[in-house]
């Protein structure tokens, strides 16, 4: 016989905290700590080992001076991390918004409607 533990959790999640939504913040922010770490512990190792071979990256990286493309670039990078972190609350917001006002979605319906409108 064997006692594996399942791969896939079954039933309703564990709840923690009253609040609702509470539970589902902590997870992310939870997650986004450790990715932090995971790349900041990355960035220490790579700056030791460039050290180790005679390249200083800290003092180039704090001397580098972005040029205008390069801003761009990064500021449509970081708005689509931002985005990515935050499409499980917005689909939350989303169906919290449709219970709210009895199942229709106002601000999606006017959206459809001013397209249609426009075209």
């Amino acid at each position: 016989m064997s006692s594996r533990i399942p791969k896939q959790h079954r039933g309703k999640r564990p709840r923690f905290f009253h609040a609702h939504g509470m539970d589902e913040m902590m997870s992310m922010v939870l997650e986004l700590t450790s990715e932090i770490w995971v790349l900041k512990k990355r960035l220490y190792l790579l700056e030791k080992v460039a050290d180790d071979a005679g390249i200083s990256l800290t003092a180039g990286i704090e001397g580098y001076d972005l040029s205008a493309a390069e801003i761009a670039e990064l500021d449509s990078l970081r708005s689509d991390f931002i985005a990515a972190v935050l499409r499980s609350t917005e689909s939350d917001f989303s169906e919290t918004r449709k219970v709210r006002d009895g199942g229709a979605d106002r601000h999606n319906d006017a959206d459809a409607e001013a397209k249609s409108a426009a075209a």
